[in-house]
C-alpha cells in the first residue's frame, strides 16, 4: 500500500516547469535537487500503477502506460498513466489516472492527443453518455464528477449527482460534450480526502468504470 501524501501534491506547487527558466533562477545544485524530488515522487507513482496493473484481471487490460516525469524540456505539472482494455488497446478511449497539485483522479476519457494514430471517433465514445444513468446505479456517487474536454484541469467540475438529478443540466452537458468529448471519474482532493492506499483507490475506481468502458466493445 502506498499512502497519498502532502509531499506528492506539493512537488507540483512550482512557479515554473520549463527547464530553461528553472536554470535561469536556480543554482545547478538546486536544479539537481528539484529534479531529484520530482523523480522520487514519480518513481513511487510508477510503482503504484505497476502494482495496480498486476492486480487487474489477467489478460483483460493491455500493459499500463506511465508517462515520463519530463517531456524533455519541462518538468510535468502532473503525473499521468493510462489503462486500456486489451480489446481496445489501439483505440483512443482509455481510463486515465492523474495526480496534480489539487487531486488524484481516475477517469474515463477519449484521448485526443495523437488520436490519428489510434482508432475510434469521439461521437462513438460520446454515445456512452446514454449508458451513464444506468451504470451509475452500481456505484457510490460521492466524489464522482463529469466534465467536458474543454474544461481546464483545475476547474471545479459538475458532480455526477447533479448531472443525474438535473435533467436540464444533463441535456445541456450532453449537447456540449457531443462537440468535443466527456470525461467521467472519481477524485480524491488534497487536504480533504485521506487515501491510505493509492493502489486500492485506483483499482476500485478502474473496476467501477470498466463496465461502462466495455460498452465500446
Amino acid at each position: 500500500m502506498t499512502a497519498l501524501t502532502e509531499k506528492m501534491f506539493a512537488i507540483f506547487d512550482q512557479p515554473e516547469f520549463s527547464f530553461k527558466k528553472i536554470k535561469e533562477n536556480y543554482t545547478p545544485a538546486e536544479v539537481d535537487q528539484l529534479k531529484a524530488e520530482f523523480k522520487e515522487v514519480w518513481q513511487k507513482w510508477k510503482q503504484v500503477n505497476q502494482n495496480v496493473a498486476s492486480q487487474l484481471p489477467v489478460g483483460k487490460f493491455a500493459k499500463v502506460h506511465v508517462e515520463s516525469w519530463t517531456n524533455g524540456w519541462n518538468l510535468r505539472d502532473h503525473y499521468w498513466a493510462s489503462y486500456r482494455l486489451n480489446e481496445l488497446a489501439d483505440y483512443n478511449p482509455c481510463i486515465g489516472v492523474m495526480l496534480d497539485k489539487k487531486q488524484l483522479q481516475v477517469y474515463l476519457m477519449f484521448q485526443h492527443y495523437k488520436g490519428e494514430q489510434r482508432q475510434g471517433m469521439p461521437d462513438e465514445y460520446n454515445n456512452l453518455l446514454k449508458k451513464v444513468p444506468t451504470w451509475a446505479k452500481m456505484i457510490d456517487l460521492n466524489n464522482w464528477y463529469l466534465w467536458d474536454k474543454n474544461e481546464m484541469e483545475f476547474d471545479d467540475h459538475m458532480s455526477l449527482k447533479d448531472y443525474l438529478t438535473n435533467k436540464r443540466q444533463q441535456a445541456s452537458f450532453n449537447a456540449e460534450a457531443q462537440e468535443t468529448s466527456f470525461l467521467l471519474g472519481k477524485f480524491a482532493f488534497r487536504n480533504q480526502d485521506q487515501v491510505n492506499s493509492m493502489e486500492d483507490f485506483i483499482l476500485v475506481t478502474i473496476n467501477e468504470l470498466t463496465p461502462l468502458y466495455e460498452g465500446l466493445i
